[in-house]
């Protein structure tokens, strides 16, 4: 990580632990008011609605079964326009469909993990496979099973613990990019 993905990182990584925090730490009643949830999503994973819960489902379905259809596609956009346009892909079409499932998981996201802290449900998984992976392929899958598995164990930890939901996933995303700069390194040597 370098210069201002590094720093967006840090910062993010650092207001999920202050208001982590502050939610178990705090003496306030409510902490997580409209405000707070809306930047730093729901307290608890139980406060959403059964509609909010099907329609996280259907759009992550949609966006992972879109990236599976588009696969080929979305890599040669992703990694070389140019080559791809020379090819005769519309490459419009396919940025138009890459920037609608980007879409599609921030609005998955919000509810869960509120606005400032969607960067970083985005951007550690990607990261931490950067780190052991050299692969498209690997990275991407990694990168999936690692924010499923972080979401997963952040969600029930949020329950047992009374812990602020993207707070706490977060956190978990940092550590485990942690881990695999050490297993990158150990790996790298």
């Amino acid at each position: 990580m370098k210069g201002d993905a590094a720093i967006a990182m840090m910062s993010v990584t650092a207001l999920a632990a202050g208001y982590l925090v502050m939610n178990v730490f705090g003496t306030r009643a409510n902490v997580s008011g409209d405000v707070c949830s809306t930047l730093f999503g729901t307290t608890s994973i139980l406060t959403l609605s059964a509609f909010d819960v099907a329609a996280c489902a259907v759009m992550s379905a949609v966006v992972v079964a879109a990236f599976v259809l588009l696969y080929d596609r979305v890599f040669a956009v992703t990694f070389d326009e140019s080559f791809a346009k020379a090819c005769g892909l519309p490459i419009e079409r396919y940025n138009l469909a890459v920037a609608v499932m980007i879409a599609l998981v921030i609005v998955v996201g919000m509810n869960l993990v509120g606005a400032l802290l969607l960067s970083a449900l985005v951007v550690f998984p990607a990261l931490s496979a950067m780190r052991v992976c050299r692969t498209f392929r690997g990275v991407t899958a990694l990168a999936g099973v690692l924010g499923v598995a972080c979401a997963i164990v952040g969600m029930l930890a949020s329950i047992l613990l009374g812990t602020p939901v993207g707070s706490t996933i977060v956190m978990l995303d940092a550590l485990a990019f942690a881990l695999f700069c050490l297993i990158g390194k150990l790996k790298g040597s």
